[in-house]
């Protein structure tokens, strides 16, 4: 039940709001759409879910086109970031007004219904209202829905921005459970970098609607291609150093440490981070950002250094990655 997108484009008046987009989301895997707001994550989905129609390109699901299909025949899961649910109807009732649409007996609804709710612990709410339930409780009514459409494919767009950061931790193993450990393909829309790593199998990064990388999270973080991935992806945000040569050269936090011979810094303000510090260095290179166990003070004169394997260099016009062949002649000012 491969999902594929060949070529997809959308405008509106004129601009573009997604543009060449290409990639193919397997059985079982989850891709996150990354980036930031505005960049075309929504716009992909509902293009995907058939309630926008693209200028170009062609939609694929278990191998058929279906860029023109209408939503319903797509087969497709979508939970939305504000729940979607009936404000006027039970739990129950929210969840069995799909099966009834589809045809599905008044017996299977209430069978397939009760089953639901029992497997994500809502049995005992089952009469309320939306109104009368915690966002995550709605949340899983959501996602509940989503399960009980039986889709070829979950788009799921910002499932979790409205809930607080403890419930969207408490949460992800169970949504992983219930949908990421499926047999369908998994899109999963998030402007949250953390919360993409956690989730996916794969991320594509998305820059103004076109797709600026694509690969695990592992790789886009470890092997940035471009000077926008490498600051979008990692927390703290990676440090970008300018040398005399005018290369661009990145190093992140955790790559930087104390040593005797390398870039005098002072420090000038830190963040704990339990069991380590965030130190923000004032340096001739410019600001420094650096994790450590040591305590430092405010004012305190350092000098740090990190090893060159850990750096990436960037070309200041285009953004892109530079190979270190090229860079490795790079005039480095002195220590």
């Amino acid at each position: 039940m491969t999902l594929i997108l060949k070529g997809i484009s959308r405008s509106i008046n004129r601009n573009w709001i997604i543009k060449e987009l290409n990639f193919e989301v397997d059985d079982g895997e989850c891709l996150a759409i990354l980036g930031p707001s505005g960049c075309g994550k929504s716009s992909t989905l509902r293009v995907i879910a058939g309630l926008d129609k693209p200028d170009e390109g062609e939609i694929y699901i278990n191998n058929i086109d279906v860029t023109n299909v209408s939503p319903v025949a797509r087969r497709v899961g979508m939970v939305f970031q504000n729940y979607a649910l009936y404000p006027h109807l039970s739990v129950a009732s929210n969840l069995s007004l799909g099966l009834k649409v589809r045809g599905v007996s008044k017996v299977e609804q209430r069978k397939r219904v009760s089953s639901i709710l029992s497997v994500l612990q809502l049995d005992h709410l089952s009469t309320r209202l939306p109104a009368e339930l915690s966002g995550g409780q709605r949340q899983r009514v959501a996602l509940a829905r989503a399960l009980l459409r039986d889709p070829l494919v979950y788009l799921l767009d910002e499932p979790m921005s409205n809930l607080d950061a403890q419930l969207r931790e408490e949460l992800r193993p169970e949504l992983r459970r219930l949908i990421l450990n499926g047999q369908q393909p998994v899109l999963y829309v998030t402007h949250d970098q953390q919360e993409a790593m956690a989730m996916a199998d794969r991320i594509a990064l998305l820059n103004n609607g076109f797709l600026e990388q694509i690969g695990t999270p592992e790789e886009l973080y470890k092997n940035p291609r471009s000077i926008f991935t490498a600051k979008f992806i990692g927390r703290p945000q990676i440090n970008f150093l300018k040398f005399k040569d005018g290369l661009i050269t990145a190093v992140r936090p955790e790559n930087i440490y104390l040593s005797r011979e390398g870039y005098q810094c002072k420090v000038i303000y830190k963040e704990w981070l339990g069991m380590n510090q965030l130190l923000f260095l004032e340096s001739s290179l410019g600001s420094i950002k650096m994790i450590c166990k040591s305590d430092l003070k405010v004012n305190e004169k350092v000098t740090v250094n990190w090893d060159t394997k850990d750096e990436f260099q960037f070309d200041t016009h285009t953004g892109k990655r530079l190979d270190k062949a090229i860079t490795k002649s790079k005039q480095i000012i002195s220590r």
